[in-house]
């Protein structure tokens, strides 16, 4: 059964690249950084081949650099294999893409209060279940949490203040918007629950050949 490892990718990548640069020591500390480097390559080339198939490139970009931003300061729910979170990923920027593009032209004639109340709402989640480490990467100390968890608030409400700004005219602002609380809704139990969900059934669609990453 054909089979697509990441994980084997990246060590090859990164011993092979210690030994070219005589820092054997160093191997496992490459392998890591090749792993994720081709992961993103992987996940940003398929992403944006599904947008520009769907002329969704605009929000999809948005989209992925605020989830993305906030993601790495406020941590969220997760699956539990690289191939898994690439499926979900993709389907869930995607979805809210189009949807966002669909919808704009009603959302540009919403009241600015509908737009104040879901940044208020994104706000008030990051505030409630932010930060979350993964199980494998606790954080290291009370300090570290607090660091990271104003940083992701800070980093909240700086976007928050931009989706303000622009206004509901903009794509950009609602874009933003729903970008900010879609990662807050995967600080949530529920939001927890749904990737579950997402990752149990591709669990479940894969045995028999699942594809190891």
């Amino acid at each position: 059964m054909f089979e697509i490892s990441l994980h084997k990718m990246g060590q090859a990548v990164g011993s092979y690249v210690a030994k070219k640069a005589s820092r054997l020591e160093q191997a496992e500390l490459l392998s890591y950084g090749a792993e994720i480097l081709l992961g993103s390559f992987v996940k940003l080339s398929l992403l944006f081949s599904v947008a520009a198939f769907l002329h969704i490139t605009s929000e999809v970009t948005v989209l992925l650099f605020v989830t993305g931003l906030v993601r790495i300061l406020s941590g969220g729910a997760h699956c539990s294999a690289y191939y898994r979170c690439l499926i979900t990923s993709i389907v869930t920027l995607t979805a809210l893409g189009s949807a966002l593009k669909l919808m704009q032209p009603f959302l540009s004639v919403l009241p600015a209060i509908v737009l104040y109340g879901t940044v208020l709402l994104s706000l008030y989640l990051y505030w409630r279940y932010a930060p979350q480490a993964p199980p494998n990467k606790p954080f290291e100390n009370e300090t570290s949490e607090l660091a990271f968890r104003r940083c992701t608030l800070l980093a909240v409400a700086a976007l928050s203040l931009v989706a303000i700004i622009v206004g509901t005219n903009s794509f950009m602002g609602w874009t933003t918007a729903a970008a900010l609380l879609w990662q807050a809704f995967t600080l949530t139990p529920v939001g927890h629950k749904f990737i579950g969900s997402w990752d149990i059934l591709l669990t479940l669609q894969s045995k028999g050949g699942e594809v190891k990453c």
